[in-house]
């Protein structure tokens, strides 16, 4: 890689992230859970790929992978990294995670997730889990996630 396509990558990573900063965090946390989101930034996070490239590592249709991406360039978790090779057909967009590092818990009641950005700088989504009454938990003593808490994932 090239000195000037280190800095411009550089640059677009925190472009993303400062994009991410006006995203609601709940957005952010619910992508950060989903599957697919994952392998995308696993398989990105190294090195900038196209839609064409990640499709067959996360087992994708391309036309799938475009879509979420583009949801994911929006919410600032991949930043475009500049034109690559399509194939032989020409020119296309290609992205890089601006996730470093990600960890998650569940303890005490709680599911914690801690992620490190490339620029250092980290963030931890909480959810505090909230056992229903025994009446409405047929198993008595084991808790559910209430309807409110399913709907907001993490807060």
């Amino acid at each position: 890689m090239f000195a000037g396509n280190e800095l411009q990558v550089e640059t677009a990573v925190h472009a993303a992230l400062k994009t991410m900063r006006g995203v609601e965090r709940t957005q952010i946390a619910k992508f950060l859970i989903d599957p697919v989101v994952l392998y995308i930034l696993a398989a990105t996070s190294r090195r900038c790929l196209t839609v064409s490239e990640m499709a067959p590592v996360v087992n994708l249709p391309a036309a799938t992978c475009y879509k979420i991406i583009y949801q994911m360039d929006k919410l600032g978790l991949v930043a475009f990294c500049g034109n690559g090779r399509n194939g032989g057909r020409g020119k296309a967009a290609s992205y890089t995670s601006v996730l470093k590092e990600m960890h998650l818990e569940m303890k005490n009641s709680a599911i914690v997730l801690r992620v490190t950005w490339k620029n250092g700088t980290t963030d931890e989504f909480r959810k505090d889990l909230v056992p229903q009454t025994a009446e409405k938990c047929p198993f008595g003593d084991v808790g559910v996630v209430t309807d409110e808490a399913d709907s907001a994932i993490f807060e």
